[in-house]
């Protein structure tokens, strides 16, 4: 199989490999991302591990914050997804025998499973920030916006250590 997708990738391998400007702007678009949504995200997890809002305005306010964030740092993991594969297409025999690559992969599916439940975490904190006054019984529900902004502060460390692992592993892969 992978001898097949080589032979389909040759000829993006060899366009790649016989460019100047080619390689140079897709490493451009792949590293901008990162630092563009990396930056912001990281910035994001940091007032959320620093912050610890006393009403439900400031709840409402900091996840509104939040959400408002991940519309940047999801375009560009798409755009990082997009260069990523352009960049493993020129090399595909390296890199899908590459341990490093797969860990930096594994690394990158906890970063989108991760932020996925984030963002149902933020719309929890919205609900409860939003509902007050109302009493919430039901124990899979959240009772104030306390306990999601908890929740939302494991996320947020398990996204930083997540963006400083992908970079981490994008170093070594490159020396690879």
């Amino acid at each position: 199989m992978l001898e097949t997708l080589t032979t389909l990738l040759l000829p993006w391998s060899e366009l790649y490999a016989d460019s100047a400007w080619i390689p140079t702007t897709i490493l451009a678009v792949h590293m901008l991302a990162l630092f563009a949504g990396g930056g912001i995200a990281i910035a994001a997890d940091r007032r959320v591990l620093l912050s610890t809002p006393g009403t439900r305005e400031a709840y409402q306010a900091a996840a509104e914050d939040l959400r408002t964030t991940h519309a940047i740092v999801i375009g560009s993991l798409a755009m990082m997804v997009v260069s990523g594969v352009a960049l493993a297409a020129s090399d595909l025999e390296t890199f899908a025998v590459s341990k490093v690559f797969w860990m930096k992969m594994a690394t990158f599916g906890v970063l989108i499973a991760n932020g996925t439940f984030m963002r149902r975490t933020e719309s929890r904190v919205l609900t409860a920030a939003t509902d007050a006054g109302v009493v919430i019984v039901k124990t899979t529900q959240w009772p104030s916006p306390h306990l999601p902004w908890a929740v939302l502060k494991r996320s947020a460390t398990v996204s930083l250590v997540s963006w400083f692992g992908i970079v981490l592993l994008g170093v070594v892969l490159s020396d690879i």
